[in-house]
């Protein structure tokens, strides 16, 4: 009996013993798991992190890197600089990318015109008049009128709601409050609260109202002219232009090759199609650049993308060691 009841013990402790090491094999799977998958986020939180050290000191080789390319080169005709006769990289507002190696780590950034998109906070009537054409869709057309109606309201000083339109107690219903402003508006991201606005202008791919020209700050540099295009959309080149629906695609293709492979656009495009292109947008610099920061295209890590506006300056630095930036957003 004695030798039995050993037995016995002895096999007890064993199952005590498997379970004790099947439950430290279950913990330290799941400390493993858990320790890699938080390995991965905190790498792409860090990354991100670290981009965005990265992207502000490339946005001040960027300003100067322009500035240098403008000293040299004060006055440059937009899609006819053939990148390929000089031994160093042009730095315009062309929608071109470049990469550059900023302290080992390989950066990319092209440079447009701040005057693009549309002006529609300031000059509505203009801008949605432009929107449409005859072949628009009659309930398009319909809703450019609401839109109209709606951001005239938002901005005026009385309640009064024109038809289809909204003023305090609808905005109060649809629990927005203190809406509308009315006043003039301060930035263009408060077209995104006039209802249906952003059916017709949509977000871009970062978020950002792209179509949209940005509202400079009282006092600071003006914005107004034609919309560059090298920013154009398909809509704008027809209707700014006056350019055939089935030749829109055309020029698309060419300003294309033109940012991706720097063929000039005389190369690609006949001269009465460049004559109506000049016609109804800019192909020249306003001295407003906006630059867009990311990773290179072929690689795909955590990057925090910058995007920013500021007037040019000379390679001096600017009047009075001060920058006014018109837009300064991570993405």
């Amino acid at each position: 009996m004695k030798n039995l009841n050993f037995s016995n013990q002895r096999g007890s402790a064993m199952v005590a013993v498997l379970c004790l090491l099947l439950t430290g094999g279950v913990i330290t799977a799941a400390v493993l798991s858990l320790s890699k998958i938080g390995t991965f986020t905190v790498f792409a939180h860090v990354e991100r992190q670290k981009s965005m050290f990265v992207a502000e000191g490339v946005a001040t080789r960027v300003q100067y890197l322009y500035a240098a390319d403008l000293q040299l080169h004060p006055s440059e005709k937009l899609g006819e600089t053939d990148y390929t006769s000089y031994d160093y990289d042009r730095f315009l507002c062309d929608g071109v990318k470049h990469v550059i190696d900023y302290y080992g780590e390989k950066v990319q950034f092209t440079i447009t015109d701040t005057l693009s998109g549309e002006d529609v906070a300031q000059d509505t009537t203009a801008a949605l008049n432009k929107y449409v054409n005859e072949d628009t869709d009659a309930d398009v057309q319909e809703m450019v009128t609401q839109v109209k109606s709606r951001i005239s309201d938002y901005v005026d000083s009385d309640d009064e709601a024109r038809d289809d339109s909204w003023e305090t107690t609808d905005y109060e219903d649809a629990n927005q409050k203190p809406l509308p402003r009315n006043a003039a508006m301060m930035f263009r991201e408060e077209l995104a609260f006039i209802p249906d606005f952003l059916k017709l202008y949509p977000m871009d791919k970062d978020g950002r109202m792209s179509q949209i020209r940005l509202i400079p700050p009282p006092g600071g540099a003006s914005l107004t002219g034609k919309p560059s295009l090298f920013t154009a959309s398909a809509r704008m080149i027809r209707n700014y232009c006056g350019i055939e629906e089935e030749k829109v695609p055309e020029v698309l293709d060419a300003l294309r090759a033109w940012r991706d492979e720097r063929t000039l656009l005389s190369d690609s495009l006949d001269e009465d199609m460049l004559s109506k292109l000049k016609s109804g947008l800019a192909m020249s610099e306003s001295g407003m650049l906006t630059v867009n920061i990311e990773a290179p295209d072929e690689e795909k890590r955590p990057f925090s993308r910058l995007v920013f506006s500021f007037p040019a300056f000379k390679i001096a630095g600017p009047d009075k060691q001060l920058i006014e930036y018109l837009e300064w957003n991570f993405y």
